[in-house]
């Protein structure tokens, strides 16, 4: 195979690789406010760079082949950056959900369907990601599978969450009624134990008291 098919070819891989992550970029803009990170901006760059090298005038094919080798580089470090960022934005985005809504009421949503749906999901999740680190010196297809796995459980994830959206997140009344439940409840616990050991010892009393008369 000749040096022209040969870039040829790596050209066409990596326009294809591209193409395929751009709908993760996209959304990876979206969910960071509509903004990248410095380091998906600068693979961005890099990978821009060496593809417009490769049109510079009287370029062998030798160049071209190392420019399109770096611009392969680029876009692999571009693709891991963009999952590891789209996981911290979830994971801080379903922590901070659990830290405002979570209570006893999401373990009977739909007979408990939901929370063990959510929580299989989000295990499904963490068990992607942690395959993916692993391979990514190791095979790149087998971490990239298990990147794009991990991202697609997140959004079934997403989806779960905005599907029971209403039932996962009490009104402000019934959050309020919910406390006040609460602290009725704490307010009677303390003072039945407060009261208990006043009560047996006045009892105590009345029964020496009464027991001394019939002496």
């Amino acid at each position: 195979m000749n040096e022209k098919v040969v870039v040829h070819q790596m050209y066409e891989d990596l326009l294809k690789s591209y193409i395929e992550i751009k709908p993760v970029l996209f959304d990876l803009y979206i969910k960071n406010d509509n903004k990248y990170i410095d380091a998906i901006l600068n693979e961005m760059r890099a990978l821009s760079d060496h593809l417009a090298r490769c049109y510079a005038d009287n370029v062998s094919y030798e160049t071209i082949h190392k420019e399109l080798n770096k611009a392969e580089g680029h876009l692999k470090r571009l693709i891991y950056d963009c999952f590891k960022q789209l996981n911290i934005i979830f994971f801080d985005y379903v922590d901070s959900y659990e830290s405002k809504y979570f209570g006893k009421h999401w373990l009977r949503i739909n007979d408990g369907q939901f929370w063990t749906d959510y929580t299989s999901l989000r295990y499904e999740v963490v068990q992607s990601i942690e395959k993916a680190k692993t391979y990514e010196s190791v095979d790149a297809d087998i971490a990239f599978n298990n990147y794009q796995s991990a991202y697609v459980t997140q959004g079934k994830v997403y989806d779960l969450l905005t599907e029971y959206k209403r039932k996962l997140q009490i009104s402000i009344p019934k959050a309020v009624w919910v406390k006040i439940n609460s602290l009725w409840g704490w307010i009677f616990t303390t003072i039945l134990l407060t009261a208990i050991p006043t009560i047996i010892w006045e009892w105590q009393t009345i029964w020496i008291w009464i027991t001394g008369i019939f002496k």
